[in-house]
């Protein structure tokens, strides 16, 4: 027990303190995995177990001021980070390598860019997880599904450790990718909070623009990990990010056909 105990440790010590990327081990959340960890399991028991136990004899909570207002930060927030890093990556070092982009572990300006990029990124992540908190506390209990809370919970834990390995690079496709969608997907939220008549016919085309977004992230993850040997962006982390695309693929495409196709040929 002591020797197992013991190789954890070493395993613990070799990968999260020796060789991780330091630039960003004293960012809020960005150090030690322990204090993440406690924010996702607190995160997992409040929407599924305390939040509906304290919801079950309580009417909804109306918050509709807060999320208008939250939806539009999220707009903001995320149309800034897509419209830095496009302008950066396209226009200003016009340098990007979509079959083979390597990351960057300098200390000079642009490394320092892309971390802190990565870790503005990440950030987003953690504060999407307040979606789910506002479904609980409006008794929307159904939308808290599997594909919803893997897909927030996976995002974290995907943008922290790409934070500590891999910031910038190859991934960040990734963060272009997710930034675009979530500004049109919480402006959609935010004129939804005013009635159907509003954003009706963007539900669907949504939904699309999420799939057309992992169908062209396999394809970005998985050319350079199948065909480009050369390329010197780990191929490990190559995997995780063609196998993740996949895994959420197929639930966005569960849930479309179910969504769509399937009420259109009952309709």
């Amino acid at each position: 027990m002591a020797l197992l105990l013991r190789r954890m440790y070493d395993v613990y010590h070799e990968y999260l303190i020796e060789r991780r990327d330091m630039r960003s081990v004293n960012l809020p959340l960005g150090g030690s995995p322990w204090l993440l960890a406690s924010v996702l399991a607190l995160y997992l028991y409040v929407v599924l177990h305390a939040g509906p136990r304290f919801m079950a004899h309580r009417k909804p909570y109306d918050l509709r001021k807060i999320i208008r207002v939250y939806n539009l930060l999220q707009v903001v927030a995320n149309s800034v980070l897509f419209c830095w890093i496009v302008f950066k990556l396209f226009f200003v070092y016009r340098d990007y390598n979509f079959s083979c982009q390597l990351c960057r572990f300098t200390e000079d300006y642009r490394g320092m860019e892309e971390m802190y990029l990565s870790y503005a990124y990440f950030m987003l992540k953690v504060v999407d997880l307040a979606d789910t908190v506002f479904f609980v506390l409006r008794k929307k209990q159904a939308h808290v599904s599997f594909l919803h809370v893997y897909h927030h919970t996976a995002m974290v834990i995907g943008t922290y450790f790409g934070l500590l390995y891999v910031p910038g690079g190859h991934g960040i496709m990734l963060g272009i990718w997710n930034t675009l969608v979530h500004a049109v997907m919480y402006f959609y939220y935010y004129l939804s909070s005013y009635g159907s008549r509003y954003s009706g016919w963007w539900k669907e085309h949504l939904t699309r623009m999420q799939l057309l977004q992992f169908i062209h992230l396999a394809v970005h993850f998985g050319v350079p990990l199948f065909f480009n040997r050369d390329c010197k962006y780990p191929r490990f982390w190559m995997g995780i990010g063609f196998l993740q695309a996949l895994v959420i693929l197929g639930l966005f495409t569960d849930f479309y056909i179910k969504s769509y196709v399937m009420k259109r040929k009952k309709a």
